[in-house]
């Protein structure tokens, strides 16, 4: 079966990379897997979670927005387009499994997460947390668009590196309670 294309265009005087309109970076897998063992080495997986957690639902929020008006996208078919890039993208095959936008509730699996398999099985631990802002930027958007109040938390409950068949992800919504 083919594979879906994705469209890239390269600026022949910039160098610049685009899909859709959107500056990209094509980078080896092994580079973003090296960085993470680099910066939880220097910092901590704790707070490197943390920081990783805000710019990835901050950018999944972004490219929601914009490709939902270059392809005049659903909300929720934006989300499956964000995840569907994702996995054409090499971050492993990452998939909804469910979605209750009224709870404001999902859950997420990615099989051959490129963290899981770069950390290996052994690791005891789940490193694949660089999923769980993106996922939460991409429910935002949904959440946004429905005009629902509400805060999405994801978080990964199981992992590949851990000795699990795949990585495993639970969001739920939580209120916003004002300053």
């Amino acid at each position: 079966m083919a594979q879906p294309q994705i469209p890239i265009e390269v600026d022949p005087d910039t160098g610049i990379w685009s899909t859709d309109g959107l500056p990209m970076m094509y980078l080896p897998r092994h580079f973003m897997v090296n960085m993470q063992k680099g910066i939880e080495g220097a910092i901590g997986p704790a707070a490197y979670r943390e920081i990783l957690y805000a710019s990835s639902e901050l950018s999944a929020l972004q490219w929601c927005r914009a490709e939902a008006k270059t392809h005049g996208l659903s909300p929720v078919e934006t989300l499956r387009h964000y995840l569907r890039r994702m996995s054409q993208r090499g971050h492993g095959q990452v998939a909804l499994e469910a979605l209750d936008e009224a709870a404001g509730t999902a859950s997420f699996t990615a099989r051959h997460s490129a963290f899981a398999l770069g950390y290996g099985p052994g690791a005891g631990r789940r490193v694949c947390y660089v999923f769980e802002g993106s996922f939460a930027g991409g429910m935002g958007y949904v959440l946004e668009m429905a005009g629902r109040a509400g805060k999405p938390v994801c978080v990964e409950t199981a992992c590949f590196a851990e000795g699990h068949k795949e990585c495993r992800f639970e969001l739920r919504c939580e209120a916003i309670t004002p300053p």
